[in-house]
């Protein structure tokens, strides 16, 4: 009798573990809400923004407060990215309900004429130009009506942020000699005065077909791609007065910036 209570109580044991496993089993995995590492980006108009976000339930609903600026927005689940299409330039929040988590998360948006930015890395020789310092950035602006106009941007070096300098409009002329030249006619933030700036340019020719590309320029093609694309396309302006170059390189765009 003794051995049988001690078979029961064996037996009851082994079934409780086996109930708990099963228990254990039907349990739903933990849902963690959908994430983004920023809450704020600026995206440019006439390109797609590829945004990661972590975690998520997996069913979202999306709501713009303005859609006519942010377009088609859609949630790419293999890749974990928010894709957006902006439509026009101006600013809009977005509102990324997590069905399955049970909550959501607001992010905001700029979105910002396209443009080709140039990061000044060198400058040799005696400069003329007070807008171009080694550091800064040079960014070709294609608007809706292709005005081609240039914003000059320096380093702070204690924010750690581009802030904006100087603007104007440019543009580029092939001579007959095929020699490029890079007109610029620039303003201060203070100053409405325009001065005026011109260089060859030199460097990748890769560079020439960007904005043959963006700006619609019809340059002779055999010209603009004489050499393959690099990683990282070079552009060097050199003064046509002085011979001063500045040597400026390609950058990506980064939307959390």
């Amino acid at each position: 009798m003794k051995s049988l209570n001690i078979f029961t109580i064996t037996l009851l044991f082994i079934m409780s573990l086996l109930t708990i496993a099963c228990n254990d089993d039907d349990k739903e995995p933990e849902v963690f809400p959908i994430r983004f590492t920023h809450q704020d980006y600026t995206i440019l108009f006439g390109t797609t923004a590829s945004i990661d976000f972590y975690d998520g339930g997996g069913v979202y609903e999306l709501e713009a407060s303005n859609p006519d600026v942010l377009g088609k927005v859609t949630i790419d689940l293999e890749n974990h990215q928010l894709k957006v299409f902006p439509a026009s330039v101006g600013e809009s929040s977005l509102t990324i309900t997590d069905v399955n988590a049970h909550s959501s998360v607001t992010l905001r948006f700029t979105v910002e004429d396209f443009y080709l930015s140039f990061r000044i890395d060198e400058i040799t020789g005696e400069n003329t130009n007070p807008y171009l310092t080694k550091g800064g950035e040079i960014r070709f602006i294609r608007d809706n009506n292709n005005t081609k106009q240039v914003k000059i941007m320096r380093h702070d070096n204690l924010t750690h942020q581009m802030e904006y300098v100087a603007n104007g409009h440019f543009d580029i002329t092939q001579s007959s000699t095929n020699i490029f030249t890079l007109d610029m006619a620039l303003h201060s933030k203070r100053e409405e005065e325009l001065e005026a700036f011109n260089y060859t340019i030199g460097g990748d020719w890769e560079c020439l077909r960007l904005f043959e590309s963006y700006f619609g320029y019809d340059w002779d093609t055999s010209i603009a791609s004489k050499s393959q694309p690099v990683k990282q396309l070079e552009m060097i302006l050199t003064d046509t007065f002085n011979d001063c170059k500045i040597t400026s390189t390609l950058q990506p765009f980064n939307p959390n910036k």
